[in-house]
């Protein structure tokens, strides 16, 4: 069973960096749940550019993370993604192969 990992980066502006932590550490277990692994991280040498990676334990919870509806994860995405830098969001997916 092929895992699949979705990643989101973007640009915080610094005035907002310490809200935007407070978020995450308060959407990091609502997105840990159901063989699913949610972390994010800060590029080295790269100061507020940040990733956040999805680790899907197959490809059938990737699709079906959609159709879980989690009010609150929601908003909190929401928020985040309104405070990226220039409001540039983007996305990546990728399938495992062995």
């Amino acid at each position: 069973m092929a895992r699949v990992i979705f990643t989101v980066s973007y640009e915080i502006p610094e005035q907002h960096r310490s809200e935007y932590l407070e978020l995450v550490r308060h959407l990091k277990p609502l997105l840990n749940a159901n063989g699913t692994t949610y972390t994010v991280c800060e590029l080295e040498n790269k100061r507020n550019h940040f990733q956040e990676i999805y680790t899907y334990p197959s490809k059938e919870s990737y699709e079906a993370s959609d159709d879980t509806e989690n009010a609150q994860a929601e908003d909190i995405i929401e928020k985040i993604y309104s405070m990226a830098k220039d409001h540039k969001v983007s996305y990546t997916t990728a399938i495992e192969v062995l």
